[in-house]
């Protein structure tokens, strides 16, 4: 038995040491490098490499989404979003930021709101675009022209800004040509379309690019695009402290939403509102003057529940009965000492010594005091009986 064992382990042993061999001549271990995308706040946050990368530089960088407030005018702002709930308020706070001094890093807003008006776009250059509704771009007088596409020729261009030393190369190849007839901006082209524009205003700067993806994730580390980015940021006043990205709008509250928006369905609706009321008005009539309210005495109320408890079963004239008795008995023993040593009988001449009773009212002391059931002239003359001991010293 012990033989059969060894060989049957033995047996398993060779076919297990063959498989391996012949899965290690058939298979062999390879690395596959798969993109998996951003990870944590980088798959969210466009800007996330950009605020690393300037704290490495020493400039203090921070997340400010939506933009609720405003900094000194010694902080660079980059607002990379569509800016689609920058509402006029907001603007002219922003504007006047600016103008105190500040310095103010976004790019252009480009989009369709529809597919139908995309194609009407293609066949009349003067319809209406979403970007036109831009807040900001209106008041810097900027328009989108045609979108641009370079060709390997051309990438990757040069920009240089005033403060640069030498140009700087970006590769970038598709954006749309800002249009602008204000004569104080100051425009830097790739291939001979404006690509960035700088606007004074006021004591400050607002650059517009047509794309700021040289200072995203996916494209910063790219030709050298870093390098420009921290040029752009001190292309106003070197000796800022700070620099704040934007890369998300905030929601707006409803009741600003409801008016930009909805206001026709507002209005529509208020109107609708005062016909119904209108309407109804004079089926109301005049106000019925409401009836002064009727306030009853306690005794009333005691005496209703009590005629209540004595009218329905005889559970109820029970109750009634023990209550009062009790009443009596706990009133005598605080008044006639020895009380409780005291039989029935005994009691009942102590009761009548004590309240002074007359020989025909301490006759029928006992039956009221002992009897099961009473009628309503013994009951109240029961109850009278416990008010005088109650009132007695």
């Amino acid at each position: 038995m012990k033989g059969q064992n060894l060989i049957i382990g033995l047996l398993a042993g060779v076919i297990f040491i063959v498989g391996c061999l012949w899965f290690l001549q058939n298979y062999e271990l390879k690395e596959i490098d798969s993109y998996t995308g951003y990870r944590g706040e980088a798959s969210s946050n466009d800007l996330f490499a950009a605020r690393l990368f300037l704290k490495r530089m020493g400039i203090p960088a921070s997340r400010e989404d939506g933009l609720t407030k405003l900094p000194d005018t010694e902080t660079v702002i980059v607002l990379d979003t569509g800016r689609y709930t920058l509402s006029p308020e907001k603007l002219q706070k922003l504007l006047a930021w600016v103008a105190a001094g500040g310095h103010l890093v976004t790019r252009a807003r480009v989009d369709y709101a529809t597919e139908e008006e995309a194609e009407a776009a293609e066949a009349d250059t003067q319809s209406t675009k979403t970007e036109q509704r831009d807040l900001l771009q209106q008041a810097l007088q900027v328009e989108i022209g045609e979108h641009q596409l370079l060709t390997d020729d051309q990438l990757p261009f040069t920009l240089q800004l005033p403060q640069q030393p030498h140009a700087l190369k970006l590769e970038i190849d598709y954006f749309n040509e800002l249009v602008t007839k204000n004569p104080a901006a100051q425009a830097y082209q790739a291939a001979q379309k404006n690509f960035l524009l700088q606007i004074p205003h006021g004591q400050g700067l607002i650059s517009l690019a047509a794309s700021l993806e040289f200072a995203e994730n996916h494209q910063i580390d790219i030709a050298q695009h870093a390098e420009f980015f921290w040029w752009l940021l001190h292309s106003h006043s070197p000796q800022f402290k700070q620099v704040w990205l934007v890369n998300h709008d905030t929601l707006p509250g409803l009741s600003t939403l409801l008016r930009h928006y909805a206001w026709p369905v507002l209005l529509s609706s208020a109107l609708l509102l005062v016909a119904i009321f209108w309407a109804l008005m004079p089926r109301f009539g005049a106000f019925i003057p409401e009836p002064a309210p009727e306030r009853r005495r306690i005794l009333e109320h005691i005496k209703a529940s009590g005629q209540f408890m004595w009218q329905r079963q005889a559970q109820g004239q029970t109750q009634l009965l023990e209550a009062t008795r009790y009443a009596i008995r706990q009133a005598a023993r605080t008044r006639i000492p020895g009380w409780q040593w005291l039989d029935a009988q005994q009691q009942t001449e102590q009761l009548a010594h004590y309240l002074q009773l007359k020989p025909e009212h301490a006759a029928s002391l006992h039956p009221l005091l002992t009897a099961p059931k009473l009628s309503e002239a013994d009951f109240i003359r029961l109850v009278q009986l416990a008010n005088s001991l109650r009132k007695t010293l």
